[in-house]
């Protein structure tokens, strides 16, 4: 029996989730990109409701244009309208957090 490790998840550790496990999302030779209409046709079926959270989601988790760092709450390269660029280091370091188990 595995036991996970629990933390408070958001829309952020959803979202990372369903890139990694290829729902959304779709890894080229720029990296994982991800479209505003996939995200949320995905989140809106998941959840059965029409939100403008899920439409605003994406340009507000966007890293400011010039920059390249990454933060907790900054994860997304805007690389046209409505295309993003998912920073490699987000995948990452969510995988290092939540994809391993405790035995």
């Amino acid at each position: 029996m595995a036991i996970f490790i629990t933390m408070k998840r958001n829309l952020k550790h959803y979202l990372l989730d369903a890139v990694i496990s290829g729902d959304i999302g779709e890894r080229t030779e720029r990296g994982m990109i991800l479209t505003t209409k996939e995200f949320v046709q995905f989140f809106e079926d998941k959840h059965q409701s029409k939100n403008d959270y899920f439409r605003s989601y994406l340009p507000s988790v966007s890293i400011e244009a010039g920059r390249r760092d990454m933060k907790h709450n900054k994860f997304l390269f805007k690389i046209g309208r409505g295309i993003y660029k998912i920073h490699e280091d987000a995948i990452h370091s969510h995988n290092a957090k939540y994809a391993h188990a405790i035995k």
